[in-house]
């Protein structure tokens, strides 16, 4: 299950939003049970992605509980009373169809891509299992095991990984979102089946879920369809996760050597508005991100990489599509030792970036990102991934209307304000990872 792949993805989402969205018909509508459907026409290939989104993730995972959102992703292919063991995954691949899933802080997800024509297929299989999931201590205990084993490979084993696990759990603090995805191993290996089974009735509901369909489709058939595999399943009453409010002037450090790193880099890790939150912000630091580092041209990469050669490389992303909190992550990778000298000179460097900006480079900037990734505009797949999550997490879908103005409205004075409330306002953690030998 691809759930940190996941992380790479939410950083590109906005920047192809606008294209998507003159491109794709969007509608919506709701079942009677609470089902919200999300129907994304386009008919030039036989070829459709459903894709279900839960409202759940590892956010909502009790103290102590930390991976069960996970972990219910991987036995959600176990199987039902109709549809037993693993065959979900072998129906689907004999019928030429592309199938998989991934957890997030915010949501879980899954998902087929596949002709048309075996479109009832998948709608029967993924309803099936929305209420019909049958967890045996066999299966749950050899999945548990394998999720274990992914937190060893992936994070444990894994030293840029502990310490951006790390660095989160900083900054989030006691917010839902330090919950590292994987959870821990002696949480993983206290999680019992009753815990999954609890947290499948509690949050797999159709009140709780959003249904993409992209593709190949119109609303009249989505409408017939969807309501005769999903349509009967009953609601059930839900609890979500409690978000708290961390300190505004909340500023810490984190520093780690090992020995099996072999290029250092620094982070700094803010918690941003998003988009629920602030929509003005959330477009204002969209452009900042794109001018910081968005190409080999911009200031920040010219200024250390290319000019002065302090660094192979640097990075600015921003992922305001959450429930909560968004994120503004800053990552350069040094030519050499990070300490206090170099510290100075990304603070220096950044600041000055910031005092050219001007109306031109921000113009350019927003015409790139009103440009970039237009190559994805006939793929249906990355289209439902975008709607579905911006709805799983309480953003109305027709944001993606909206975004090309909004963006376009943004100018040099907006992304100087939101540049300064990040910098100097918000939660916000600074990390230095490097080799043991750097010391």
């Amino acid at each position: 299950m691809k759930f940190f792949s996941f992380i790479i993805f939410t950083l590109t989402l906005c920047l192809s939003m606008t294209a998507w969205a003159k491109t794709f018909e969007i509608e919506e509508f709701f079942l009677d049970n609470g089902l919200q459907v999300i129907v994304i026409e386009n008919h030039k290939s036989p070829i459709i992605q459903q894709m279900l989104f839960y409202k759940v993730g590892a956010a909502d995972e009790k103290i102590g509980k930390g991976g069960i959102a996970h972990l219910l992703e991987h036995l959600m292919f176990r199987g039902t009373s109709k549809v037993k063991g693993q065959r979900f995954n072998r129906i689907l691949e004999e019928n030429g169809a592309e199938s998989n899933a991934f957890t997030a802080q915010d949501v879980t997800a899954y998902y087929q891509f596949l002709d048309i024509s075996r479109l009832e297929l998948a709608m029967y299989l993924e309803a099936d299992r929305m209420k019909g999931l049958m967890i045996n201590e066999s299966d749950f205990v050899t999945e548990r095991d394998v999720v274990f084993q992914e937190r060893k490979q992936r994070v444990d084993n894994n030293p840029a990984a502990k310490f951006y696990e790390k660095l989160r759990r900083i900054l989030w603090q006691d917010h839902p979102y330090a919950n590292p995805i994987t959870g821990q191993e002696k949480e993983i290996l206290g999680l019992t089946r009753d815990d999954a089974v609890d947290f499948y009735r509690q949050y797999y509901n159709p009140n709780n879920a959003v249904l993409i369909l992209s593709g190949d489709i119109d609303v009249k058939t989505a409408k017939e369809l969807v309501s005769k595999y999903y349509g009967k399943i009953k609601p059930s009453n839900l609890k979500t996760a409690e978000f708290t409010t961390l300190p505004q002037n909340y500023n810490a450090k984190l520093e780690m050597s090992l020995p099996e790193v072999k290029l250092g880099r620094m982070v700094k890790m803010y918690a941003a508005p998003s988009f629920n939150k602030d929509r003005k912000s959330a477009y204002a630091l969209e452009v900042l991100s794109e001018y910081l580092t968005g190409d080999k041209n911009s200031p920040l990469y010219q200024k250390l990489v290319i000019k002065d050669k302090k660094a192979l490389d640097v990075d600015a992303g921003y992922d305001g599509i959450s429930r909560s909190y968004g994120s503004f992550v800053l990552s350069v990778i040094p030519v050499g030792k990070i300490d206090a000298k170099f510290e100075n000179v990304i603070e220096n460097a950044v600041k000055s970036s910031m005092n050219i900006l001007n109306e031109d480079k921000i113009d350019k900037v927003k015409q790139k990102i009103l440009s970039e990734l237009v190559y994805l505009m006939d793929n249906p797949a990355s289209l439902a991934q975008l709607a579905g999550y911006m709805s799983a997490v309480g953003i109305d879908i027709d944001e993606l209307n909206v975004y090309a103005d909004n963006i376009k409205k943004i100018t040099v004075e907006d992304v100087k304000i939101a540049f300064d409330n990040l910098w100097n306002k918000t939660p916000q953690v600074l990390g230095i990872l490097q080799p043991e030998d750097n010391k």
